[in-house]
């Protein structure tokens, strides 16, 4: 058991020694390659940070939360929050699901705005077939 310790504590400690940058860069490779969660971009459990400072004791907790807080800043993460459906942890278990508000906050989101707006009150996208002009109808 010392020995463990005692190398989480080296490892601890050559981290730290990296610029926040280079520790933030490593963290999210490491997560993005640990958990299909995050490579897949799906809902995240409430509470998730605490789950990953629990997992990643070597990793300053600051940097986890920074990681985390890009992650779910990402539009591929808020367009997964629009669609809704559940949540999932750290295993790629169901542990809730995201609320009809979160869904709705998601689908304001300026990330979401870029895509088409749908159509509202029964307004078309395309004009209609009946509205050829004059000179549309072949004549030069």
């Amino acid at each position: 058991m010392s020995q463990e310790t005692a190398m989480g504590a080296a490892l601890k400690s050559a981290v730290q020694t990296m610029s926040k940058k280079k520790q933030t860069d490593m963290i999210a490779e490491h997560i993005y390659r640990k958990y299909d969660v995050f490579k897949y971009f799906k809902p995240l459990a409430i509470g998730i940070d605490q789950d990953l400072i629990a997992a990643l004791p070597q990793y300053d907790s600051a940097l986890i939360a920074r990681v985390l807080a890009n992650h779910c800043r990402r539009p591929r993460y808020i367009k997964s929050l629009a669609r809704g459906g559940k949540r999932f942890d750290l295993n790629n278990r169901f542990k809730g699901e995201v609320s009809a508000e979160e869904q709705a906050i998601a689908q304001q989101h300026p990330s979401m705005q870029t895509a088409k707006p749908a159509p509202t009150n029964g307004e078309a996208t395309t004009p209609p077939a009946n509205s050829v002009s004059e000179k549309g109808n072949g004549e030069i």
